[in-house]
């Protein structure tokens, strides 16, 4: 039920959107067709299926890898490369991409092509780029190791409800589904 609300909130926010971007797209399509002397007129039937398209473009990218940010009670911060981490009531994970295997993840930051990650068995480190793994068992190991890279110490990892309201709001909320 949580994630059919959710679609619809979706689609009253793309049309909402649409109602906001059709006449910034239009001027500006009017502006080129005027340059090029090509442009015959206002005709109103036109700025309505320019709001359909728009409208609907919007819904579509809500699906897209960048756009999709959870529904109903799952949540989705996309990372980079193909990659995101993810949380289903509370429990936020990671599954490298290629493998089934999710990684429980208590607190992280991105930072660059490195997930610096605390979990269940420790720290972990996964580059993004190359796929590679870094693992400690201690807290120590892993910030003398996050220290000589230039990677934010444990005690700079935070959890994913903060990471996700810092990704999600701002300019992100007022200008995307």
């Amino acid at each position: 039920m949580t994630v059919l609300l959710h679609f619809l909130f979706v689609v009253i926010k793309s049309l909402i959107l649409g109602l906001i971007y059709t006449p910034l797209i239009w001027f500006l399509w009017v502006l080129i067709l005027k340059a090029q002397k090509k442009y015959t007129g206002f005709k109103w039937p036109k700025v309505f299926a320019a709001y359909a398209v728009i409208s609907l473009l919007l819904v579509v990218f809500s699906f897209t890898y960048y756009g999709d940010h959870g529904f109903g009670d799952g949540a989705r911060i996309p990372l980079g490369h193909g990659e995101a981490i993810k949380q289903d009531d509370q429990f936020a994970y990671f599954t490298p991409k290629g493998t089934n295997k999710q990684v429980h993840v208590k607190t992280f930051v991105l930072k660059g092509d490195n997930l610096c990650m605390s979990v269940d068995s420790g720290y972990k480190v996964y580059n993004l780029k190359t796929k590679g793994v870094v693992n400690f068992s201690e807290g120590q190991m892993y910030d003398a190791f996050a220290f000589s890279y230039g990677l934010p110490l444990s005690l700079q990892l935070q959890s994913f409800r903060s990471q996700y309201d810092e990704y999600w709001n701002g300019w992100r909320f007022w200008l995307l589904p």
